[in-house]
């Protein structure tokens, strides 16, 4: 029994170190740098880290971010991508290697609100909603993902390739398009592309 036990012990021991081993040789694709109330980070390995106020988490792929009622969060990625997350917001880190091409950043967002914006040229970052994909190169704008997934893209800056598995639209600044399943994407109509992203203000003020 002791042996056995032992053996358990040992095998656990060798599963984190391997885990830890993983994340450090491939490294954080960026860091939590401010949460207002709370941010939860869920790591591979299910252990989970969590902020409150100004710091600087590091963010690994795989990892999945949540905030709950009366929280936002600030996430600042490599090459000048920066996500801000509306409550009750929930995305998991993921990416896409292709043959001879960059590797593809990928956020894979299940409910909530997020804004994006991205800097220094064309990036290769995308959303992914349950019912549509956003495809970014250099832009801003804001992406909510009701609880039917029903998603609502609007643009503030650059331009967005929008779409579902039955149509994509190319969003431009100040117009808004719809998504839901099982349909196309809605012809992008003019909105109010300041007003949109006001929420950020708060967790944006440390980076100002």
């Amino acid at each position: 029994m002791r042996k056995s036990t032992t053996v358990m012990v040992v095998t656990a021991l060798c599963a984190i170190g391997l885990t830890v081993s993983a994340r450090a040789q491939s490294g954080p694709v960026g860091n939590a740098t401010n949460a207002i109330g709370e941010l939860v980070i869920v790591q591979t390995d299910g252990v989970q880290q969590r902020l409150q106020g100004k710091g600087n988490v590091p963010i690994y792929e795989g990892d999945v971010l949540k905030t709950n009622d009366s929280s936002q969060a600030l996430i600042v990625f490599a090459e000048g991508i920066q996500v801000a997350l509306n409550e009750n917001t929930s995305f998991k880190l993921l990416s896409r290697w292709e043959k001879d091409k960059p590797t593809t950043l990928i956020l894979r967002l299940k409910q909530g609100e997020v804004w994006v914006k991205t800097s220094g040229g064309p990036k290769l970052f995308e959303v992914e909603t349950p019912v549509a994909t956003a495809a970014v190169k250099e832009t801003e704008f804001n992406l909510k993902v009701e609880e039917d997934g029903q998603s609502t893209i609007t643009v503030i800056e650059g331009v967005v390739q929008f779409g579902t598995a039955f149509n994509t639209w190319g969003v431009k600044p100040s117009t808004v398009s719809y998504a839901k399943r099982g349909q196309k994407c809605t012809k992008p109509a003019p909105a109010d592309a300041t007003a949109i992203a006001s929420w950020t203000d708060g967790v944006r003020a440390s980076k100002r």
